[in-house]
């Protein structure tokens, strides 16, 4: 008894070691910028001039410099980072990020009282070399925790102890040049990412390690990547399986279609070993094939499509699956708050007929989910139908408010539902569901920039389970609300 009592207090003083942490860098997250600021404002007035460094990239995997603030002339972000790189030569720069986010969810696993409340911490420490403009290195490491949360609510989404996020060096021909070449551990971003992408909103979001070749320019140009996602383990150093098994081509072009962007694309997934619905082990080679559409219409509509056809072989089964999702939005600008409104329906196909060679269920690859079927966060892109209507509005000049509600079904009776990751979530029975209806979830979130270099914001979310649920789980409605801040350095 007394050995679990010490240890008790043991983790007590870690929780609260973790919480002094937090409250120290909250504490720079609001004084540093205004210490910028005093900087800029005395620079202004005939000091020392302090030149901000900015600079472009083709995607967030090595976020630029703050843009200089335009009453005073410089980065919002000069104390401290810019301090520390003052110090360093002009090819070197060092950078960070800091994010908390309390939750409070209920209902896990539709469970009644089966409720947990925490906090997510994620630290991030970059450093970016460019001695040339045609080589550049990049390393980031992160360090994510929760605490307060329950033992059995840790998973390898919220718990990767400091660990290497990204590190590669990138060849290209010049800043505005025609090709880019990037090896190493790095981030994958492709259209909204829906099925490729870093799921930012975990605590620990993913990373790929591979080889990547950009030909074009900003406007027209065509990705090539060969990589494998990497599996983070909570205590140990994060890896990915043996050999690349993740490659794809992805195109982006926005001079065929005035004012719209058009990428198609073509991804390939290649498993050594999977098993079939009737048990036969064998490999796995998933093709899948699809657009990502966006663009603007006149009097102020716009619209977003996405298409995906999915073939190849699960072991012994053949694979034959789709998915598609279309999101029309209406803004106002002249309107007090200036609304926009939205109508959105996703489809992803489910496998209608168990063992019988054939697998139907659409897999949504490596997607960023938050949000995409409700801040509850419960569902992915697999056997599932969802119809969304939402307005956003913008109160104030940095604050934007938006309202949800969607319902959401079933594909097929005769699949299960997934979850956000895309593992089982509720198994239907095998006679098949009897409903399809999964339920209805109105959300509502909000996001207010302080500074340029510091956000806030909160949401809440409430699932009303249907009888799908009801029937095929404990059935318990399930919420979320959360509140977050995130300093960059």
């Amino acid at each position: 008894m007394g050995r679990v009592q010490g240890r008790s207090r043991m983790y007590s003083i870690i929780e609260r070691l973790h919480l002094g942490r937090v409250v120290l860098l909250l504490l720079l997250a609001g004084v540093c910028p205004v210490f910028g600021q005093m900087i800029g404002a005395r620079a202004a007035a005939g000091g020392t001039t302090i030149k901000p460094r900015i600079a472009t990239y083709a995607d967030s995997s090595n976020p630029p410099a703050a843009m200089p603030n335009p009453q005073t002339g410089i980065a919002l972000t000069d104390f401290p980072a810019s301090k520390v790189n003052e110090s360093f030569p002009a090819w070197l720069h060092f950078g960070g990020e800091y994010r908390i986010r309390p939750e409070q969810h209920t209902a896990y696993s539709f469970t009644p009282a089966n409720n947990d409340g925490f906090v997510l911490s994620r630290l991030r420490l970059d450093l970016t070399i460019t001695p040339t403009t045609w080589f550049e290195a990049f390393v980031q490491a992160q360090d994510s925790e929760p605490l307060g949360i329950a033992p059995g609510h840790i998973t390898a989404s919220v718990k990767d102890v400091f660990d290497l996020r990204q590190a590669y060096v990138q060849f290209q021909n010049g800043e505005k040049g025609w090709f880019s070449f990037r090896v190493g551990r790095q981030e994958l971003r492709y259209g909204q990412e829906r099925l490729v992408g870093v799921s930012d909103w975990t605590n620990a979001p993913r990373v790929f390690d591979g080889f990547r070749l950009v030909v074009g320019t900003n406007r027209n140009h065509v990705d090539l990547f060969s990589a494998s996602v990497v599996v983070n383990n909570p205590v140990a150093f994060d890896n990915h399986a043996g050999g690349m098994n993740f490659h794809g081509a992805y195109g982006s072009f926005s001079s065929l279609v005035p004012k719209a962007r058009v990428e198609p694309y073509v991804f390939w997934k290649a498993l050594p070993l999977v098993r079939s619905e009737g048990g036969t082990a064998g490999n796995e080679n998933l093709w899948t094939y699809g657009f990502h559409w966006t663009g603007k219409l006149p009097l102020n509509f716009d619209y977003t499509i996405e298409a995906a056809k999915q073939s190849g072989n699960y072991s012994s089964d053949a694979i034959a699956a789709w998915a598609g999702y279309a999101n029309f939005g209406y803004s106002i600008p002249n309107l007090r708050f200036h609304p926009r409104f939205l109508a959105q329906y996703d489809y992803a196909s489910g496998d209608g007929r168990l063992k019988d060679g054939k697998a139907g269920t659409f897999d949504q690859l490596y997607p960023s989910n938050h949000g995409v079927f409700g801040l509850v966060d419960l569902f992915g892109w697999r056997n599932i139908v969802q119809a969304r209507a939402g307005v956003e509005v913008k109160p104030a000049k940095h604050l934007s408010v938006t309202a949800d509600f969607r319902g959401l079904f079933l594909a097929t009776g005769r699949d299960s539902l997934y979850n956000s990751a895309g593992s089982v979530l509720v198994k239907t029975p095998s006679t098949g569901a009897l409903h399809r209806d999964v339920g209805v979830e109105p959300d509502v979130f909000a996001k207010y920039d302080l500074r340029e270099n510091f956000t806030v914001g909160a949401g809440y979310g409430y699932l009303f389970a249907g009888r799908f649920l009801t029937e095929n789980s404990p059935g318990s409605p399930a919420s979320i609300v959360y509140t977050f801040a995130t300093y960059k350095f």
